[in-house]
């Protein structure tokens, strides 16, 4: 799945930056850049929430032996 997200940013990085060539397409241009700044946040957040998923249920774990 990191692949596909990143191989995703990639794409929109380079069609966002020729879009910025074009005057009339500049907007759609700032778009992509928004969208692949989401993207950007997607591996971090799956991350963080699963390390902490993971770190409640590890405490769980030696708290039951």
């Amino acid at each position: 799945m990191n692949t596909i997200n990143d191989f995703l940013i990639g794409i929109c990085f380079l069609i966002g930056s020729i879009l910025f060539f074009y005057d009339s397409l500049k907007n759609i241009g700032v778009w992509l850049f928004i969208l692949e700044s989401v993207q950007l946040l997607i591996r971090p957040t799956v991350q963080l929430v699963h390390d902490f998923h993971l770190s409640k249920y590890l405490k769980a774990g030696y708290l039951n032996e």
